[in-house]
């Protein structure tokens, strides 16, 4: 019966999907290719072809686990082994994982290689302008279809795929906005969320004025639990901003250092900074290379997916303006140096989501649904060490949502379910 059941199901996955064209898929899973609409309002046009990974276990007690890739521009499918991985095998047994590649990500997703070669998967590195104006091209008509509340749509087709009223949805960084997005949009087909690292449903500030403000108190803390650092990191690193070196490749390497995969607890930067300053910058020219986001490939993060979704997703301070320009002078002139420091005002202009969306195409921009508050039973968890979403982001989250817990874990980076603890809490709260 339990084979009749399996077959059942699977047979409903694939109601809509390919033939599986995974043929490296994983043990224990059935890999398929979900279709959906380029754009949700006609059924009719165009068609995106999304991988979908779910495990076997179509009977698992507490129904399905959908795990949700940052960026945006990282693919699910291919994080399936390090993911799984990360969960708990009790989670494994009470959940059927699923897992799929959003829109414009993966093997079939949005390639640009001269933005790819020049900003990676960066959050913060400039970009060229030829580069993004390629990119755009890229897109052709469909530019405008790749914003969160379009992603949003995918997963409620795919819960109709899976047959299954509601999904419990666990999502790190950017995934933890689209997860939160879904759940403001359909709260009634949500069990639970977990948002890792969040960024926070309202959306926040594409200068990183939230970022920068946040970085002195990081670098502060990180000094104080490391018996070693016995100089000022938030000064040594305002002196270099102060003299030349980029504001945005700092912004770069100290954030992908700050990952629980790299070295969240920032050990040994305070001595790179402050070497840099007195003329040694030999160990700053390293930690660039070593944390810089450039040579990933598009199928691993989609620079072309990264800057779509961004451009469509925050407000500019060129909304429905002709003169982008100068909105963005008098915008800039509006900033409190202070707030910025230890980086400055020019930092702010530079970011990638301020330069590239400058010059991106005037397209749709991302609606949200009015509803403000998240109803889901949620587990928020912050890493005290991370420097790509300060801790007051997450406090927002949970302050705007009904029933949230908030775990912030000492000394832990960004994307907290790779630190032991922050499984743990995972962990009790999906069994609870």
């Amino acid at each position: 019966m339990r084979q009749v059941r399996l077959l059942f199901a699977l047979l409903l996955l694939c109601t809509a999907c390919s033939a599986p064209d995974h043929p490296a898929c994983v043990d224990g899973f059935t890999c398929t290719t979900l279709r959906v609409p380029l754009d949700h309002q006609q059924s009719n046009g165009s068609e995106l072809e999304l991988a979908v990974i779910a495990a076997d276990n179509v009977d698992a007690p507490r129904g399905v686990l959908l795990m949700l890739a940052g960026g945006p521009g990282q693919p699910g499918v291919s994080l399936l082994p390090r993911i799984r991985n990360s969960i708990a095998p009790e989670v494994l047994r009470e959940y059927r994982l699923v897992m799929y590649d959003q829109r414009g990500t993966g093997p079939k997703g949005i390639d640009c290689p001269s933005l790819q070669e020049t900003v990676g998967g960066s959050d913060f590195l400039t970009p060229p302008p030829q580069a993004v104006a390629e990119c755009a091209q890229k897109f052709g008509s469909g530019l405008g279809y790749y914003g969160t509340p379009d992603t949003v749509e995918d997963i409620e087709q795919l819960r109709q795929y899976l047959k299954v009223d509601r999904l419990t949805l666990d999502g790190t960084s950017y995934g933890s906005f689209t997860a939160a997005q879904y759940g403001l949009k359909y709260p009634d087909h949500v069990q639970a969320l977990v948002l890792d690292s969040v960024v926070p449903h309202k959306g926040f500030d594409p200068m990183g004025v939230d970022l920068m403000a946040a970085t002195a108190g990081v670098l502060t803390a990180a000094c104080r639990q490391d018996p070693a650092c016995t100089t000022d990191p938030v000064a040594d690193l305002a002196w270099l901003v102060q003299h030349g070196v980029s504001g945005t490749d700092l912004m770069e390497s100290l954030s992908v250092a700050s990952l629980n995969s790299v070295n969240p607890t920032l050990h040994g930067i305070p001595a790179i900074l402050h070497a840099a300053r007195t003329g040694n910058d030999t160990g700053l020219k390293e930690l660039f290379q070593r944390t810089t986001s450039l040579g990933l490939s598009y199928d691993t993060l989609s620079a072309g997916l990264h800057l779509a979704t961004l451009c469509s997703d925050l407000r500019y301070p060129w909304s429905g303006k002709t003169d982008r320009a100068t909105a963005l002078d008098t915008a800039v002139r509006r900033l409190d140096p202070k707030r910025l420091y230890p980086y400055d005002v020019a930092t702010a202009r530079a970011q990638l989501m301020i330069q590239g969306c400058l010059r991106w195409p005037a397209t749709r921009v991302s609606t949200y649904p009015a509803a403000q508050e998240l109803l889901p039973r949620t587990l928020i968890l912050h890493g005290s060490n991370d420097l790509f979403c300060p801790l007051e982001w997450a406090q927002w989250e949970q302050a705007h949502a009904r029933s949230a817990r908030l775990v912030v874990v000492p000394g832990s980076g960004h994307s907290v379910q790779r630190d032991a603890r922050g499984r743990d809490a995972a962990r009790e709260f999906l069994l609870a």
